[in-house]
């Protein structure tokens, strides 16, 4: 059992009750994890499922209630969980599942079939399973949401200069290998900062330009930082919930992977994705820190902010000058915790396989 709101809970749990003893279509999603990217899958595969099965009343029970507020393809929101009733799905992933590169998108999809079959639901026309309405997640924001956020922004486009937004956010959890490092990211705001605005919308640590920090806007509510990616003119995140987030309202993303987990297992096309993948990746599903992140060492400063400026060419017209991306440096930097004598041991062995 759980709740985000006892007062909701007060309120829905009559209707709920009718239906758990009279409903037999209605499927109920059932996320307990307060994981943000994992929750944001969730809006896809309901989305799928909506199109595939129109007549299946599609219900989501999260801690995360407010991601699916406005969702046209899902028939109710509740932030609270007592029971498995009637056709209530998990539709996961397992950790174990990316040692393999497909996308968790398709695994759950392919789960939630089997679930639903054991409920005796059969695919559509009689296909062993239904097309797959693409990965992207959704996330539907109010008009008055974006307006708020042009609004927080209004102060970084006074020069007329565009706006990139900088996530810092590596995972800690479960492993400790999908860092691209603070100092990688501020040498990077160094080249841009004569020609972009930037600020920091995620991250355990101030980004420092010149001592200063950069302006600050991290820690909003899901919502609040999903309208600000919208209104920003890209987004820089590492492989996680903000990139997700960022996807889910179309905004302009770069997003830095890595090889512990490749883009094929939980990115999206749309993107200027950065990864590598040496012989130790996808390396998620093993379960253990990474001493030589040697993933990380082809996606220099450079050629993200190259990645930057072609997303601002693409979606805002916008020309980051040659200087800047000269200016980036063409080398990573590793992060304190990386053992550098295991580094160096890991570049001789010439596997590294190499996409932006």
């Amino acid at each position: 059992m759980f709740y985000t709101s006892f007062g909701a809970l007060v309120r829905e749990a009559p209707g709920w009750a009718w239906r758990a003893l009279f409903d037999r279509r209605t499927v109920t999603f059932l996320r307990h994890r307060e994981a943000l990217g994992d929750t944001l899958y969730v809006s896809a595969v309901a989305r799928a499922l909506k199109k595939a099965c129109p007549a299946l009343r599609v219900a989501v029970v999260t801690r995360r209630p407010e991601i699916f507020v406005n969702n046209p393809h899902v028939d109710e929101v509740r932030g609270w969980h007592l029971m498995r009733t009637g056709m209530t799905v998990r539709g996961s992933y397992r950790i174990k599942d990316l040692v393999t590169v497909e996308h968790v998108v398709e695994i759950q999809w392919r789960r939630l079939w089997e679930e639903l079959k054991a409920y005796g639901v059969d695919s559509p026309a009689g296909a062993k399973l239904p097309p797959l309405d693409g990965y992207q997640p959704e996330l539907f924001l109010t008009a008055t949401e974006r307006a708020e956020a042009v609004a927080r922004l209004a102060p970084l486009r006074a020069n007329g200069k565009p706006v990139v937004l900088l996530s810092t956010t590596g995972k800690l959890k479960p492993t400790h290998n999908r860092e691209w490092g603070q100092q990688n990211y501020e040498r990077l705001a160094e080249a841009l900062a004569l020609h972009v605005n930037l600020a920091q919308a995620g991250g355990e640590e101030p980004l420092l330009l010149k001592g200063a920090p950069l302006p600050q806007h991290v820690g909003l509510p899901v919502r609040q930082a999903a309208a600000l990616f919208a209104a920003g003119d890209c987004v820089l995140a590492q492989e996680g919930g903000l990139m997700h987030l960022a996807t889910a309202v179309n905004a302009p993303t770069a997003a830095i992977f890595g090889g512990t987990i490749l883009p094929a297992q939980s990115g999206y096309e749309q993107n200027e994705n950065f990864w590598s993948r040496p012989e130790c990746s996808p390396c998620l599903g093993h379960g253990q820190n990474c001493a030589h992140l040697k993933c990380m060492v082809p996606l220099s400063p450079r050629k993200v902010a190259a990645g930057i400026a072609a997303l601002l060419l693409k979606h805002r017209n916008f020309t980051l000058p040659q200087e800047s991306l000269d200016a980036a440096p063409d080398t990573w930097e590793p992060p304190a915790f990386v053992d550098r004598a295991a580094l160096k041991k890991e570049l001789e062995k010439p596997t590294l396989q190499i996409a932006t």
